[in-house]
């Protein structure tokens, strides 16, 4: 949630909160359908494959944020 109000405008920090707020009902509805198909159905591969999307997203989550903060538009 510091991300999402430090890097949103003042002005719209409820459409940003409003849209991470919708990650969580995306992820409640595909979620089990795709972790099911990849874990389940891929074996070992899949949980390796799961294991390396949380891998990769975890290790952009820096270089995304500082990209954000750097090419924010300045306040006034």
């Amino acid at each position: 949630m510091e991300i999402g109000f430090e890097l949103a405008p003042a002005d719209k920090q409820g459409e940003y909160q409003g849209f991470f707020g919708s990650g969580t009902s995306v992820a409640r509805a595909v979620g089990p359908v795709l972790l099911g198909t990849v874990v389940i159905g891929g074996g070992f591969a899949g949980w390796l494959l799961l294991g390396a999307v949380f891998l990769v997203a975890g290790w952009a989550m820096g270089p995304a944020v500082r990209w954000a903060a750097a090419t924010r538009p300045a306040t006034r």
